[in-house]
Parts: C-alpha cells; sequence; structure tokens
C-alpha cells in the first residue's frame, strides 16, 4: 500500500515539474508576426477588450492569440464577441493576417468588420476553421479560400451583403465538414447543388436565405444514403418540391430546415424520404404542402422537434400519430386545418416543452392531454374553438410558462385569485388571454411578467393589485374593453420598463395618476373612453411618447405647454371630447404629426383668430379637422384648414 501512494506521489511530481519546466520554456511570439499584429490593430476603428490589451513583447499572453508552445508562431486568433465581456472589434480585415502563415483557427464572428474579405486569406494553407459570420462584410466572397485544401470550417453567414456568383471554390475544399453562408446573395450560383454535393466529408450545410436558384435534377449526381450529411437548412429561399429528389434516401440526417420554401405536394411524401433512425428536427412550416398527417411519421422515434404549421394541411391528428415519438419535445402545427382527436383517458409518451397549435381545432372541451405537459414552456393555443372554464389543474401548469396564448377563444369564468409561480425566474413571460368571456376581478398576484393582454374580456373591479411585485417587470399591458372601475393606483413609477399602457374602454375615473409621468421607457399611452377627470398630469419626462390618446373622458383645464415643447417623438395626441379650455399651443400644427385629434374638447381656440359673427370664430391657419367648441348656450365653430 505504501509503495502505490508513494509511487502515485513520485508520478504526480513529475508531471507538475513537467508542466512548470514545460510553461517556462515556451517560446516567445515571432516578432514579425507580433509586428503583423500589430499592424491589424492599427486598421481597427473600435476595439474594446481584444487589442486594446495587447502590451507587452510576447504577443503569445495577448488576450485573443493562440501560441505553439514549442515554436511559438501564432496558430489562432480568436475575437468572437463575448457578451459577458462586452468584448468587440470594429473596422476593416487588413491583409497583414496573412502575414501570419501557421494560422490554422481563424474566429471574428459576431463583431463589426466592415469591407470586403481579403483574398489573401486563401494562401493560409494550414487554416482549419475559418469564422467571420455576423460582422458587416460586403463585396464578393474571394474564390481564393477554395484554395484551403485542409479547411474544415467555413462560416461567412449573417453579413451585410456578400456575393458569391458560383461555388465552384467550394467544391475544392475537399476536407470541408460544416459550411454556413446564411444571408449571403447566392442568387446567381446555378452550381450551388453540384458544387456541394461534391464534398464526401461535409455534414452540416446551412444555406438559409441565400435566394438558392432552383436547379436541375438531371444536371447533377444525387447524394445517396451513404453520405455523411446530418444537419441541412436551407430555409427561405422559395425552393420547390424538387429539392428532396437531390438526395434520395438521407439515413444519416438527424436535423433537416426546409420551411419558409415554396415545397407543394404531399407531407408523406417527404416524410418517406427520412429514415426513422435518424431524424431528430424536422421543419417544414410556411410552404404549401396538403393533404393530412401521415401515421409513417409516427416512425420517427427519435423526433424531437416538428414544425409543419402554415401548410394547407387538413384532416385529424390521433394519438396514433404520437404515441410512438416519447422524445417529443417542440410541435408546431398552427395556421393548418387540422384537428385533434385523442381520448380524454389519454396520456402521450412525450414531455412537449413548446406547442403551437393555433387556428387549429382543439376544441370545444379543454384539450384534458394537456394536463400532463408540466415540462411546458410555450403554449399557444389561441383561435382553436376552446369554450368553458379552463381547469384548475392548467393553473398548475403557469409557473414555468414563458409564453400563454389562449386569446381568440370561448373562454370563461373567473381567474384564480392567486395563480401559483415557482422559484424559475421569468423576466419577460408573456400572457394573452385576449378576446374571451373571462370575469370577474383580475389576480392579486401573477407571475412576474413582461406581457400582459386581457383586452376584450368583461373583468370588473379595480386594479389596485397592480401595485405588488409581480407586475414591477411589465413591459406591455392592455387591459381594455373591459368593466374595470374606479381609480388607478398611484404606484406606475415603479414600472421602470414599461413601454405600453392600453386602459381604453373602461369604466376608470378620477384624476389620472401624477406617477404615470415617472415612466421614462412608455411610448403609447391609451386611457380613452373611460370617466377620468381632472387635468392632465405632467408627462414632460417621458421623452419617448409616441402617442397619448385621452380622448372621451371628462379631463379639463388647459394644455400643458409641455406637450409640444418636450415631447419630440410625439406622433398621435387625441384628446378629442374632453372639457378643455384656453389656447391651442402654435407650435403643435408646426410639427409633423400624423394625427392631431382635439375635436370636440370644448373651447380651445386656434392663433390669430377673430369673430366674424356673435356665433362664429374663423381662424386663419392654426386650426383643427372638427373643433366643436361649446360655451354655455353659444356654438362656436372653427372651419378646417388643415387636411
Amino acid at each position: 500500500m505504501f509503495s502505490c501512494r508513494f509511487y502515485l506521489f513520485c508520478l504526480v511530481a513529475i508531471l507538475c515539474i513537467s508542466l512548470c519546466v514545460g510553461n517556462s520554456n515556451a517560446k516567445k511570439c515571432v516578432d514579425t508576426e507580433r509586428h503583423a499584429l500589430l499592424k491589424f490593430k492599427a486598421g481597427l476603428i473600435n476595439n474594446k477588450g481584444y487589442s486594446s490589451s495587447w502590451t507587452g513583447e510576447d504577443c503569445c499572453k495577448w488576450k485573443g492569440i493562440i501560441c505553439d508552445n514549442l515554436t511559438g508562431h501564432v496558430t489562432g486568433l480568436d475575437f468572437w464577441y463575448d457578451y459577458n465581456e462586452e468584448t468587440t472589434m470594429k473596422g476593416e480585415i487588413d491583409s497583414s493576417i496573412c502575414e501570419l502563415q501557421y494560422l490554422t483557427f481563424l474566429n471574428f464572428s459576431g463583431n463589426f468588420f466592415e469591407g470586403k474579405i481579403p483574398k489573401c486569406i486563401g494562401s493560409l494553407g494550414e487554416l482549419i476553421d475559418l469564422k467571420l459570420g455576423d460582422n458587416s462584410l460586403v463585396g464578393a466572397i474571394p474564390h481564393a479560400l477554395g484554395n484551403l485544401s485542409n479547411l474544415q470550417t467555413l462560416d461567412l453567414s449573417f453579413n451585410d451583403y456578400l456575393v458569391a456568383n458560383d461555388l465552384e471554390w467550394v467544391s475544392r475544399l475537399s476536407s470541408l465538414r460544416y459550411l454556413n453562408l446564411s444571408l449571403n446573395n447566392l442568387s446567381q450560383a446555378v452550381d450551388w447543388m453540384s458544387s456541394i454535393s461534391k464534398l464526401p466529408s461535409l455534414s452540416n450545410i446551412a444555406l438559409d436565405f441565400c435566394g438558392l436558384p432552383q436547379f436541375n435534377l438531371n444536371s447533377i449526381p444525387q447524394m445517396n444514403s451513404s453520405t455523411s450529411l446530418d444537419f441541412l437548412s436551407l430555409s427561405g429561399n422559395h425552393l420547390n418540391c424538387s429539392i428532396l429528389s437531390g438526395w434520395l434516401i438521407l439515413c444519416k440526417l438527424e436535423t433537416l430546415f426546409l420551411d419558409d420554401n415554396k415545397l407543394t405536394g404531399q407531407l408523406s411524401d417527404y416524410v418517406s424520404r427520412l429514415c426513422s433512425s435518424s431524424i431528430r428536427e424536422l421543419y417544414l412550416s410556411h410552404n404549401q404542402l396538403n393533404g393530412s398527417v401521415p401515421y409513417n411519421i409516427g416512425q420517427l422515434s427519435n423526433l424531437s422537434g416538428l414544425s409543419i404549421s402554415s401548410n394547407n394541411l387538413i384532416g385529424i391528428i390521433d394519438e396514433d400519430h404520437l404515441s410512438n415519438l416519447s422524445n417529443l419535445k417542440s410541435l408546431f402545427i398552427d395556421h393548418t386545418s387540422l384537428s385533434f382527436n385523442f381520448s380524454s383517458k389519454w396520456i402521450p409518451p412525450f414531455q412537449l416543452e413548446q406547442l403551437y397549435a393555433s387556428s387549429c381545432n382543439l376544441g370545444p372541451n379543454f384539450p384534458l392531454w394537456l394536463k400532463h405537459q408540466g415540462a411546458l414552456e410555450d403554449l399557444e393555443i389561441s383561435n382553436t374553438g376552446i369554450s368553458g372554464s379552463p381547469p384548475k389543474w392548467f393553473w398548475d401548469l403557469t409557473p414555468r410558462l414563458v409564453y400563454l396564448n389562449v386569446s381568440h377563444n370561448k373562454l370563461s369564468g373567473a381567474l384564480p385569485k392567486l395563480i401559483p409561480h415557482s422559484d424559475f425566474h421569468i423576466l419577460e413571460a408573456v400572457w394573452d388571454l385576449s378576446f374571451n368571456n373571462f370575469s370577474g376581478p383580475l389576480p392579486k398576484f401573477l407571475p412576474s411578467l413582461g406581457l400582459l393582454s386581457v383586452s376584450n374580456n368583461i373583468f370588473s373591479g379595480s386594479i389596485s393589485s397592480f401595485c405588488a411585485p409581480s407586475f414591477l417587470n411589465l413591459k406591455y399591458v392592455d387591459l381594455s374593453n373591459n368593466f374595470l372601475e374606479g381609480q388607478l393606483p398611484n404606484c406606475w413609477g415603479q414600472m421602470k420598463r414599461l413601454k405600453v399602457l392600453n386602459l381604453a374602454a373602461n369604466k376608470f375615473s378620477g384624476r389620472i395618476p401624477e406617477s404615470l409621468g415617472s415612466l421614462q421607457e412608455i411610448e403609447s399611452i391609451h386611457l380613452n373612453n373611460n370617466n377620468f377627470s381632472g387635468e392632465i398630469p405632467f408627462l414632460a419626462r417621458c421623452l419617448k411618447l409616441k402617442v397619448i390618446d385621452f380622448g372621451d373622458n371628462s379631463l379639463g383645464g388647459t394644455l400643458p405647454a409641455w406637450v409640444d415643447q418636450n415631447l419630440n417623438h410625439l406622433i398621435i395626441l387625441r384628446l378629442r371630447v374632453n372639457k378643455f379650455k384656453g389656447r391651442i399651443p402654435a407650435s403643435l400644427f408646426l410639427q409633423q404629426h400624423e394625427r392631431l385629434d382635439i375635436c370636440e374638447t370644448c373651447c380651445l381656440y386656434g392663433q390669430d383668430e377673430k369673430e366674424t359673427s356673435s356665433s362664429r370664430l374663423t381662424c386663419t391657419e392654426h386650426e383643427i379637422l372638427g373643433l366643436d367648441c361649446y360655451l354655455g348656450s353659444h356654438h362656436y365653430y372653427l372651419p378646417s384648414l388643415l387636411n
């Protein structure tokens, strides 16, 4: 036992000494390469976090630089945008990086690099990974990149305007495994299919939103079932039904994105080309597929994500379609004409995290199988013909929900006074219960929400509960077209993130709270069609306001000067049918408001008015369409000069 421990101690000691010696003997960077990096740095406009820290003689110790410890040569530049440290670079990619002939790894992803890709990058013969995605690069993709015979990863996606008129150069990248040219202009690259079909090791292709041209199947060899392809994404290219015929049977394919194209024909034709032992994600939404959902979709037993939404699909989905899909986590079937037909006792074998079924037929009864979906994070079942009161267990699903939409149904009854919440922190949760028949008071406590819409129901009572902590993160609130009443609470200043507040068409009364003036992020306030009285609160600090609608109330006093002096972003100002008096600020008419509506406000006068008779006032310029003023028994009419 002692000898074994002694042996292990010696072994660890030797390893530690070797590491220390190795680190101490690591060569410093080559001087010519250090100068090349400094040239590259000089061409940058903004280099927050990376090259701004490049100091000292040994460039191998600089942030983002990777060196070979034995030779001191720079072998990697890793400058991807780090969200945590907010490190970023901006400027052109200087050709000086081509002096780093030992580079194997070059990652500039997620920065603000501009200009063209240097042609000389094609001379970096040792390069294995080239990642320039998510920048602002423009111009033609250099054909010289086809010289990189060792390249395994090429990512030029999501740039401003990179163009390739052909992809012949890609066909020469014999070692390529990962190719992402998404959002580049490939509309003239008629050889795209034949070029990528020549790459024997290619396993991952992403050519989304590239304007890919259609191709002639007879002009290219078909990729057979022995291909190494496991990820294929061709979304947003207007491709037609011939696309999958370019491959025979894709037996290694795990992920297929063909959404946002012009695929036609039966859904079953596409499912039959997939091997049931491999496919995990199948996205065919936003096409022109028709027919019913085939039962052989249930043979795709490894399927975790299925999206067939926004197609011309009809018919029924029953238990036989889904009973074998135990790994299913995401199901998108919204905006189709499909109907669900499940037994009330059916317990699904899967735990969905996302269900989007808007505009399908799930009703009239509430879908009981959802009771067993405790992992749901997104639930979109709007306009699905559901009626009646949601069962009590439904609200037990809500604490985890990031997105809940049950709008445009016929749901009724009162909401629970206290809706369950959990420690699972969701800052931006969205709840849309609008256009139903929910009634009673609003709950006193809700999970932390970013958006709440309960408009067009029959809720009643006050909203004093809005001072509770669970409402403080709201960005969007729509309680319009209900029967809510009473005075508004004066705690709006706590909602630091609020951008839209719509309380229109209720029975609120009293003064508008002064705390609304503390909402520095607010862009739109709708308090119209209520019974508010008093004066408009001070909103001069709400500098982002674009829409103010206080019409159809009983507000009085004069129009405050800050309306036209402080709110430079104001587009719509609607104050009609109130009891204001005094002058209309002249500059309101000089600003380019899309809509300025203060008609029937009771005695607001434009400037330069003159009395032409005992019962008529006319304005020479600053007037408002349909402004009717009533003062005692006199009726003053101001004819319009504005369109």
